[in-house]
């Protein structure tokens, strides 16, 4: 089979690709066990041609307990049977290339699984034997080192070490892990997980994999001597973002780059300033990282102008191409969280589904990459899930009286049928409660409407892909006056601005003619209702 695998360097499509992120477990399954799988996927590879996405992410597909759905892995150089195995796999990224969409690849470096033959070995061979060497274990304070070495927290709540087994009559030890405790952390200063890194790197790119998604790229080493939070005197965390871990991305980037086209690395990375951040971005480390700061913006025009405005900036110092995300599988799904004014009240779903639509189309203007999550293009809202049927290992970790409910809610399977079992995602009962009025979302149900939100995002990643000017254009003369958005976008002779009312009144419009328009067409009074958006042609390239 002939493949057509884009161009992932920094100069091809890549510079301006839709990602779209494939949830395993929630997305479609093949076999009736409940669980996503490959054999789900890849019946579905029609649908994501649909939506003329250039790549998808798949997350975790590697050997793993699921103590964190994937996020602990016990072997990289394989498939977790749940999901099917290395040579289905291996078939997947064929198919999707033939189709014209790499793919990225989940990559874990700050830890392991408890399930991992290395942490298994550390725990078996005895106090000092070598496998020690590859975790952070230490003595625990006190005569018997019954306390914690230090103060440090996990990310899931709780303390961030657990006991690890100790010879009677020795103080006791303790493994850290930033995660929950079967997520043993690496000690990046041991050369073996180096070299087990390139290995894991050079193996998925000879099956095909155009690239991956580091998670937590700002872990890995610690600060020496592990300091106490409170009195750490660095600019960054000691727990966090420490220089060392340049080097790896550096040895990563080497790697990438011996390979044709080179291969694509971006970094869920969290910093203490961007200044921070622009350290991980560049010809000899990362291609990109994605900006949470636009994900967690509030509807505010000021706020958006600000976020675009910095995200623009941070790619031309790092010589990139910036990123926009609204949704992932760690974060409220945004349908819900831009459905609700500034003190959390839900308001009218005609308002939101305007502002979601505006989003889209906003995100689809802007130059360089977008990733969407899957179910954002049926609109599907954060789902209630009871307490008992939660499974993020987060939510358990949390102290008594705690609001943090997980990150079930954004998890919940996608429904693909109006009439079928289970939204037609399973026949057998999903992982996670799907609720009863899913099947409104169905994909099938969207896709007879051409005015759904499923057609929308259609139109929206077409329209991208034929006008340059909005993946690839310039931006200029971006303003927030009194609560509108507007900007400039450039390519060639092509001059379109793009403008968003974040306002509650409509809000007049300046003369030309109209490219696109994200509600109803403009009264005489060319008003550009509250939560729209609008394409006005300034100059149009002959």
């Amino acid at each position: 089979m002939a493949l057509r695998r884009k161009d992932m360097s920094s100069e091809g499509l890549w510079q301006s690709a839709v990602v779209y992120q494939v949830y395993w477990r929630s997305f479609k399954d093949g076999n009736g066990d409940g669980i996503g799988d490959l054999m789900g996927l890849r019946s579905k590879v029609g649908y994501l041609s649909s939506l003329r996405v250039d790549a998808i992410w798949l997350n975790p597909t590697y050997p793993s307990p699921q103590g964190d759905h994937g996020y602990d892995v016990s072997n990289y150089f394989d498939v977790d049977p749940l999901f099917g195995t290395l040579e289905e796999l291996k078939h997947a990224i064929e198919e999707f290339h033939h189709h014209g969409m790499a793919v990225l690849l989940d990559i874990v470096p700050n830890h392991v699984s408890s399930q991992h033959p290395w942490f298994i070995s550390a725990k078996e061979g005895g106090d000092g034997h070598e496998a020690e060497s590859r975790f952070i274990i230490r003595q625990g304070k006190g005569k018997s080192g019954g306390t914690p070495p230090n103060d440090w927290k996990s990310v899931f709540g709780g303390p961030a070490w657990s006991k690890f087994p100790t010879e009677e009559g020795r103080p006791q030890r303790w493994y850290l892990h930033m995660f929950d405790e079967c997520q043993p952390d690496l000690n990046w200063e041991n050369p073996d997980v180096h070299e087990r890194f390139d290995r894991i790197l050079e193996h998925w790119y000879e099956l095909g994999v155009d690239g991956f998604r580091i998670d937590v790229a700002h872990g890995l080493y610690k600060a020496p001597g592990l300091p106490q939070i409170e009195t750490f005197a660095g600019n960054w965390s000691a727990c966090w973002d420490q220089p060392e871990v340049h080097e790896v991305y550096r040895r990563w980037r080497k790697i990438s780059n011996n390979y044709v086209p080179r291969r694509f690395l971006i970094g869920e990375i969290h910093t203490s300033s961007r200044e921070r951040l622009l350290e991980y971005v560049g010809e000899d480390q990362l291609d990109a990282a994605f900006d949470f700061s636009f994900l967690h913006q509030p509807w505010s025009a000021e706020g958006f102008a600000e976020r675009i405005t910095e995200n623009i900036q941070f790619a031309d110092k790092s010589n990139s191409s910036p990123v926009w995300t609204l949704s992932n599988h760690d974060e409220t799904r945004h349908w819900s969280r831009y459905g609700a004014d500034p003190d959390g009240k839900p308001i009218n779903i005609v308002e939101t589904s305007t502002r979601y639509r505006s989003l889209i189309s906003l995100m689809s203007a802007l130059p360089g990459r977008i990733f969407l999550y899957n179910g954002e293009e049926l609109a599907l809202p954060q789902a209630e899930v009871p307490d008992e049927s939660r499974q993020d290992p987060a939510f358990f970790r949390q102290p008594p009286g705690s609001d943090y409910k997980g990150r079930d809610g954004c998890r919940v399977p996608i429904p693909w049928e109006k009439e079928g079992e289970n939204a037609g995602f399973s026949t057998l009962e999903p992982w996670l409660p799907m609720p009863r009025d899913w099947h409104q979302y169905s994909v099938d149900s969207q896709d007879e409407d051409p005015g759904s939100m499923l057609n929308y995002y259609r139109e929206q990643i077409r329209m991208r892909k034929s006008n340059e000017w909005m993946g690839l254009g310039e931006v200029s003369q971006l303003r927030s006056n009194d609560g509108l958005l507007s900007f400039v976008k450039s390519r060639g002779q092509d001059r379109v601005m793009v403008a968003l009312n974040f306002n509650s009144k409509p809000v007049r419009m300046p003369e030309g003619k109209i490219l696109f328009r994200s509600g109803s067409c403009f009264n005489e009074d060319r008003e550009l209702q509250p939560g729209e958006l609008v394409f006005l042609i300034l100059h149009e390239g002959v």
